[in-house]
């Protein structure tokens, strides 16, 4: 839809002006099941908590209790800076060509075409390259979800069980998750994210009675570690206070868009939560756990007491149930610029829908299989969240506002050009070494058994 409206316009109508003021996308917009103001609170808070939070209290240990508090507010203000500036450019590209709504990688390719003239060449490149980030960020976190779940249920199976290997607990995972990654609607998926919600929540608040029984004395922890360990922090963090593309889908299929940015938007409510709980997490896990702590909590609790088995099966029935939807993002991705092959009059309704059931099917046979071949916890969070921030949080809304901005100016002093190349900057920093640390920590844990071996 957005596409044969877009192919109605010339290429002039994206350098238009006048569109800035008439047209307005969200009245455009039309949704076949959408989400309330609610669905869209509950969908982000499933979105972001989950795995994540648990990991927290190995990034406080990389940081320090003060230094990873402060480190966590200002890179939550910072990743949700750029998701306002993210959204706020996506809309501009809308008016633009007057569509009601585009995707991320539509608007990298819209506003490489708005940029200077030698960008232009690279406009659908940039969107290409876009669609396969977007996609592998999301398929990193569902592989970092199985795995997690595999390791957490195998705990409670090597107690009343066999000690089986982690992979025939990963092939279950996939067996089982089956029948959810088929939901099509993400409406439909609201339900399964309220379950999920609880089941976490009552697994968060259950753990508490670990973390503080036999809290040592505070001194025996680091309030500040060097700074050569906070990069492993940044990864951490960063995959615990964000997922760029479930936000994206989210606001996507909201009934009132409008309500999602603002300073008391859907989105900044969902995101005080977020960073409440994952600091408050992280701090006292280290705390009662110190350096000992695992990459995710739920691995210090004890293994052989009823309540830290239920706790763990509550985890990771939650996290269970997250996984369709971030692989509902994936096939979003995949199916709005490069599922149709034509417009929406060429399309043949069940070639479609056979061949979406196919994509699903093997996104969860992918993600099971790198689930089962890596299995390091830590380093597939720390690679999933260095990769995420540098491409999806920081580099992508730079760069879309630099060139949506690049003809009608870039305001007093060009402080908008000068704000983007800093977040750029900052961006492949994080990316270049944060992936560097997380791929070196993989390497090496592969190598080990073949150490063994030999």
């Amino acid at each position: 839809m957005a596409n044969a409206a877009e192919e109605s316009h010339p290429a002039s109508a994206l350098h238009s002006r006048s569109s800035l003021y008439i047209y307005n996308p969200y009245e455009k917009r039309t949704v076949l099941v959408p989400l309330n103001n609610f669905d869209a609170f509950i969908s982000l808070l499933k979105c972001v908590i989950g795995t994540g939070i648990l990991a927290m209290p190995l990034a406080i240990r990389y940081a320090g209790i003060v230094a990873g508090a402060l480190l966590s507010v200002l890179l939550m203000i910072l990743l949700t800076y750029c998701i306002h500036l993210l959204i706020t450019g996506m809309t501009e590209c809308c008016r633009r060509i007057q569509v009601p709504q585009v995707s991320m990688p539509e608007a990298v390719r819209i506003a490489y075409e708005l940029g200077p003239g030698c960008v232009h060449s690279f406009a659908r490149t940039a969107g290409f390259v876009t669609s396969c980030v977007l996609g592998f960020g999301q398929f990193g976190l569902c592989c970092v979800y199985i795995v997690f779940v595999s390791k957490n249920f195998k705990e409670i199976g090597d107690y009343y069980l066999k000690d089986y290997n982690e992979r025939y607990y990963v092939l279950c995972v996939c067996v089982l998750q089956l029948p959810f990654i088929m939901i099509r609607k993400l409406k439909f998926l609201v339900p399964l994210n309220i379950i999920s919600n609880i089941l976490l929540y009552a697994g968060f608040l259950c753990i508490m009675y670990y973390l503080f029984r036999g809290l040592p004395n505070l001194q025996e922890r680091e309030m500040f570690k060097p700074p050569t360990d906070w990069m492993m922090f940044f990864g951490i963090a960063a995959f615990s206070l964000t997922a760029v593309g479930s936000m994206l889908v989210v606001e996507a299929n909201m009934s009132h868009p409008e309500s999602y940015l603002g300073f008391f938007g859907v989105l900044n409510l969902a995101v005080f939560c977020i960073l409440f709980s994952n600091i408050f997490f992280g701090i006292m896990g280290y705390w009662r756990y110190g350096e000992h702590v695992e990459a995710s909590i739920t691995l210090n609790i004890a293994q052989n007491e009823v309540l830290s088995q239920l706790i763990k099966a509550s985890i990771a029935l939650g996290i269970f149930l997250s996984y369709p939807l971030n692989g509902f993002v994936f096939i979003t991705v995949v199916f709005s610029d490069y599922g149709t092959g034509g417009t929406e009059e060429d399309i043949n309704p069940k070639r479609r829908y056979v061949f979406e059931i196919l994509v699903r099917l093997c996104f969860l046979l992918f993600t099971g299989f790198v689930a089962a071949v890596v299995p390091n916890l830590a380093a597939l969070t720390e690679l999933e969240g260095a990769f995420s921030l540098c491409n999806l949080n920081l580099l992508c809304p730079a760069l879309i506002d630099m060139f949506v901005n690049y003809d009608v100016g870039y305001g007093r002093l060009r402080w908008k050009l000068i704000r983007d190349i800093l977040i750029i900057i900052l961006g492949a920093v994080f990316g270049i070494v944060g992936c560097t640390v997380a791929i070196r920590q993989l390497v090496d844990d592969l190598s080990r058994p073949q150490q063994h071996k030999s």
